[in-house]
């Protein structure tokens, strides 16, 4: 499905759902009245239906969780393409794929994957924004179900039995951290969640004498803005100092091959001196990950591949519109992060607005990467 259409799917019926299950769940916590400690005493569930960047992120809790209660079950509720994500971490017993390539495979395979979350003891949501994600928490009839809220937490509240504030102007692993802490857990360091990673990684490749250069053009469906046109690519490329004599490594899935392509085919014309490889569709994640491990240099936007980078300790330059930097990049001793970010008045705009206000011209990477573009008034509004 795409993601405008789960989206709607999320928005009315799951709150349809939630709106006919909350006088149950009301009715059923005044006869029951379950000690709600926040301790496990059994089986833990993590529920994360979408980015699996935002995964990555929550790795050092998670991994404190893990080490924390080494000997109960630890499971992971989420979708094929968050489950590769997922798998790398290292951290979950089982994980639930959710097949949301259609409602009626989403529907099926959540009636599938519920009986293996059924009775867990402890069931995290990470996602902050979805109703979807509320009603399979409480359809696992777990005893404690924590969850976040934004500026508004009334139709969370009773649903979840601990609530945590998500702030979406602060940095995330803040959250996340919280939540290990909740549950008497210290989260993870990152030297240790790398090691973790590296353990489940495959052989690097060879590489050849000279630098090795990862470039992640691409991201998720969600937020495209993110990302830079082939054009605006060439621009900051023809100016990085060690381009000459590298390998480029473009990494990505497939389909993230056609835009891999068109930047290629901007590029490598103008810039000769670099060896390119279009690797998008042709790696697996774990594949990927093992050779941006053996890389010099990271280039790219806000996408999982940047938090894998700074994570394996590869130095990155970054660049940012639509999302702050400071909403997700950890700072941790060691880093090596060049981060282009200029706020304009609209930006930070994704987690933050529906539609982008710009409707998809990206002013924000557009006056980043080019420091004289053709002025564009940007009218925030939403017509219809």
């Amino acid at each position: 499905m795409k993601l405008g259409t789960m989206k709607r799917l999320d928005y009315y019926v799951g709150g349809a759902l939630i709106a006919l299950a909350r006088p149950l769940v009301a009715l059923v916590a005044r006869i029951l009245r379950r000690d709600h400690d926040p301790r496990p005493r059994g089986a833990i569930a993590v529920v994360k239906l979408l980015g699996g960047g935002s995964l990555l992120l929550a790795g050092p809790a998670l991994l404190g969780l893990r080490r924390a209660n080494p000997d109960v079950p630890f499971l992971l509720l989420t979708t094929r393409r968050v489950a590769a994500f997922a798998e790398l971490l290292g951290v979950f017993d089982r994980i639930v794929a959710l097949d949301d390539r259609s409602l009626v495979r989403l529907v099926r395979s959540a009636a599938q994957g519920w009986r293996h979350v059924l009775g867990a003891d402890t069931v995290i949501d990470l996602e902050v924004y979805s109703r979807f994600s509320t009603v399979l928490a409480l359809l696992t009839l777990a005893r404690n179900r924590v969850g976040f809220y934004l500026e508004a937490a009334f139709w969370r509240r009773g649903l979840h039995t601990h609530l945590l504030f998500f702030n979406r102007f602060s940095n995330v692993h803040l959250f996340y951290d919280q939540v290990a802490r909740l549950l008497g857990a210290a989260p993870e360091s990152r030297e240790a969640c790398a090691e973790q990673m590296r353990r489940r990684l495959p052989p690097a490749p060879p590489r050849a004498p000279g630098r090795r250069i990862a470039l992640g053009h691409a991201c998720s469906e969600f937020g495209r803005e993110r990302m830079l046109s082939p054009a605006q690519w060439l621009h900051v490329l023809a100016k990085h100092p060690s381009l000459a004599g590298a390998e480029v490594h473009v990494l990505g899935s497939p389909d993230d091959r056609p835009d891999a392509e068109a930047l290629v085919a901007a590029c490598s014309p103008h810039l000769p001196a670099a060896a390119w490889h279009d690797q998008c569709g042709q790696l697996g994640l774990a594949e990927a990950v093992a050779l941006l491990a053996t890389c010099d240099e990271y280039l790219g936007i806000d996408s999982a591949l940047l938090h894998l980078a700074r994570l394996l300790g590869v130095a990155t330059t970054s660049f940012w519109g639509p999302t702050d930097p400071a909403t997700r990049l950890q700072a941790f001793a060691g880093a090596a992060d060049v981060v282009h970010y200029r706020k304009i008045a609209c930006s930070p705009c994704i987690h933050v607005a529906e539609d982008p206000p710009c409707r998809g011209q990206n002013l924000c990477i557009t006056g980043l990467v080019d420091p004289s573009p053709q002025p564009v008034d940007p009218m925030w509004v939403i017509e219809g």
